[in-house]
């Protein structure tokens, strides 16, 4: 097999929306992703489907039975299969000539510097209780010069963030601190993301159990957030328009029948989103417990 004739065919009906130097330009791109659970997996496959040709993938799990109603690589087949080298697998039978480099151990001090290496953007598919290695990443990302796109599925609908290197970054936009408890973390993290929208009034929050990592998520609103990230990075890779980057972020609920851009003067120092926290801690009691 020809893999460069491969490409060019398998991607040809792109034409008419990215040209034959603009798809050139997205093959020679390379995305960085931990996480492949529900976000990750669907990125790296609608990434792989965009024609994106190189990419770094992060996950220390396992898929399990529970994860089949999200997660782009869970199925029957691979249950206790490790998610990074699956999804790795998934990403080369789509485009066989992509460049995968696999991590298949967490991301901490010891190899973020290696994981980042050569990457042109992050894409954030971290479990929202993994705080320590989302900030860590972040940090390491604003340093390096890399911006990072970060979708949240809520309920039926999706939230996408676009964090460029030279704006607000995430312990600014979510009011993070080196003194909080995890639990306080996520807490700010979730109101953050998901503390506006139509989907508070249909889910039911109480149901985020950090002792387990439980939360509600469907496989739907994994697959509007990936389109809505895959969309931004061709965009951003193509300069085709100026990009909307905190604290803008955009919110697209076809539950609800409803498409917002937001814009979060301050970030978690809104006063706004300050109440908003109220109410989340009264809502998700179990966060509000130190630990």
């Amino acid at each position: 097999m020809n893999l460069d004739d491969f490409y060019d065919r398998a991607f040809s009906r792109n034409r008419g929306l990215i040209n034959e130097e603009e798809q050139q330009k997205i093959k020679s791109t390379r995305v960085a992703i931990p996480g492949m659970g529900g976000m990750g997996g669907t990125h790296a496959a609608t990434l792989a489907r965009t024609g994106i040709g190189r990419y770094t993938v992060a996950d220390f799990d396992e898929f399990d039975v529970h994860n089949v109603n999200r997660q782009y690589g869970a199925m029957a087949s691979t249950v206790g299969k490790p998610k990074a080298s699956v999804m790795a697998g998934i990403v080369k039978d789509i485009n066989p000539g992509a460049d995968v480099r696999v991590f298949d151990v967490a991301i901490d001090e010891t190899n973020v510097d290696d994981f980042l290496s050569e990457a042109d953007l992050v894409i954030d598919s971290l479990d929202i209780f993994s705080m320590a290695a989302r900030r860590l990443i972040y940090r390491r990302a604003k340093e390096q010069g890399i911006p990072v796109l970060f979708t949240a599925p809520i309920g039926f609908s999706a939230a996408a963030f676009f964090f460029s290197p030279d704006g607000m970054d995430c312990d600014a936009f979510f009011g993070l601190n080196d003194e909080m408890s995890n639990n306080e973390l996520v807490l700010h993290f979730l109101a953050g993301i998901g503390g506006v929208g139509p989907h508070l009034k249909y889910m039911d929050v109480t149901k985020i159990d950090p002792t387990t990592g439980g939360a509600p998520s469907v496989g739907m609103a994994c697959n509007i957030g990936a389109g809505m990230v895959a969309t931004e990075v061709v965009n951003w890779v193509l300069k085709r328009r100026p990009v909307k980057a905190i604290p803008w972020f955009i919110h697209f609920d076809p539950y609800a029948r409803y498409y917002k851009n937001h814009y979060r003067w301050l970030g978690a120092r809104n006063p706004i989103q300050r109440l908003r926290m109220k109410v989340l801690r009264k809502m998700v009691p179990a966060l509000s417990e130190q630990g």
